[in-house]
């Protein structure tokens, strides 16, 4: 007898397989949960294993086969390629080419050029399926029940997941460390505080609640100062940029949140987060000391190749600049990104991130134009917020290579179009609703018409 989770999640791997076929916004949400959930390190995939099944590849294949039959049906993409893509699909052709204009490639080197070509095959099909506000709602969804999963298995985890403090080994392969799992973790936080303030069912509202008080306490477990520099960061964001028309409600939502976090945290964390606290103390800290090394060494990294050294390769260009510091991750996204993709990609990214900003920023000015301005509005700042902590966090960790790191990045766009498809929408009622109007009869009652005007005479 197979388990109950074994059976669920066939019965929900295939279930959203299937429909996917004939809704795709289903196959995006069927391989974000996958992402997420990652069966292949949990224990009630143990009777599967010998099926071979590479459920990423297999979401993916339904997940395309499912555009291309419903591709006379879905609602048309406007723009149909945005600076963000075209910034995207320059980045992608400069991590395909670093290969051969940096030093020579790693074993590593294939890889991550593999992870990033598929990475950018799934945000294409993520920005082409996310277009109406039901499917931005089911994706939001789908990263707050991924979140409440890890939530509780990080709740659940054995002593032995973790070292010396802090949490590793939960999730999949972008969070099999504690720094890259709170990094994540933190950045879901404001989308699913916005999925809870814009979900108008309390029922409902319950799973959002529970998933943020689980990510918290992951976070809170994993020990890690990026993630928490990165919460500093959206705090004073979620402060400043509240909509205005519901900034009481916010304010609230984001007191009652400090309040359940700081109650989950001990004394453990107070202790590594103290190290943050002065000079004095970062100067003694060996790690972070190391890091300010590593950084130094880069920037001489970038002046030797402007170009880049290739994608993978920053470790051992590390090693040759400086052998005293030995082949050491850079730590920061910023600075592995122009290292290892040089200026041009550096540009490119930047353009990318700034466009993401952007669009958080307009789908908020334009809310009251479209259908529901409420869930417009809290959607651009939850998105916007998820923006400033992924950068705070990235300070110091990795996350360029990282898929749901560019979720985040995709998001904004996808929301940019619902907002302009909803706009257009209204624009288009309010037009024919106003072919259909007397005019004659809205002239003979308006007294701001001069008294030479007749009715008649606007026909």
């Amino acid at each position: 007898m197979l388990p109950l989770r074994t059976i669920a999640f066939v019965l929900s791997f295939v279930g959203l397989s299937a429909t996917s076929l004939i809704v795709p916004a289903l196959g995006v949400v069927n391989y974000m949960l996958i992402y997420q959930i990652y069966p292949e390190h949990a224990w009630w995939h143990k009777p599967l294993e010998s099926l071979g099944i590479r459920y990423s590849m297999t979401s993916a294949l339904c997940l395309m086969m499912g555009i291309l039959i419903n591709l006379p049906r879905l609602r048309p993409v406007r723009p149909l390629v945005s600076l963000w893509d075209v910034c995207a699909i320059g980045l992608l052709f400069t991590v395909v080419l670093s290969e051969f204009i940096g030093l020579a490639p790693t074993t590593n080197s294939p890889v991550l050029t593999d992870k990033f070509i598929k990475m950018m095959i799934f945000l294409f099909c993520l920005t082409r399926v996310t277009t109406t506000r039901r499917s931005f709602t089911l994706v939001m969804w789908a990263l707050v029940i991924g979140s409440l999963y890890i939530g509780y298995d990080a709740w659940t985890a054995p002593r032995g997941a973790f070292s010396r403090g802090r949490l590793e080994v939960v999730g999949g392969p972008d969070f099999r460390h504690s720094s890259g799992l709170a990094a994540h973790m933190a950045s879901m936080l404001p989308l699913i505080g916005a999925t809870f303030l814009a979900t108008r069912s309390w029922f409902l509202r319950a799973i959002p609640a529970l998933s943020g008080a689980l990510t918290v306490n992951t976070i809170v477990l994993c020990r890690t100062r990026s993630a928490f520099v990165g919460l500093l960061i959206g705090t004073l964001g979620a402060v400043f940029l509240a909509p205005k028309r519901k900034r009481l409600k916010t304010y609230l939502a984001v007191g009652v949140a400090g309040f359940c976090a700081y109650a989950l945290t001990d004394s453990l964390f107070w202790d590594r987060m103290s190290t943050l606290k002065s000079r004095e103390s970062i100067q003694t800290d060996s790690a972070a000391m190391g890091r300010i090394t590593i950084w130094i060494t880069a920037r001489q990294v970038v002046a030797e190749h402007p170009l880049g050294v290739g994608i993978g390769n920053l470790p051992k260009a590390i090693m040759s600049t400086d052998p005293k510091v030995g082949m050491r991750a850079a730590h920061n996204t910023f600075i592995l990104c122009i290292t290892e993709l040089g200026m041009h990609g550096f540009a490119l990214f930047s353009v990318i991130l700034l466009t993401s900003i952007y669009s958080t920023m307009y789908c908020h000015r334009r809310a009251d134009r479209t259908t529901d301005p409420p869930w417009t509005r809290f959607m651009a700042y939850g998105l916007l917020l998820s923006l400033m902590i992924s950068c705070g966090t990235q300070l110091f960790t990795e996350r360029l290579y990282t898929e749901s790191f560019w979720w985040i990045l995709a998001l904004p766009g996808c929301l940019k179009r619902v907002t302009l498809s909803e706009i257009e929408t209204e624009s288009l009622a309010l037009e024919q609703g106003s072919s259909h109007a007397d005019i004659n009869d809205w002239a003979s009652n308006n007294p701001l018409l001069p008294g030479g005007v007749t009715p008649g005479s606007l026909a």
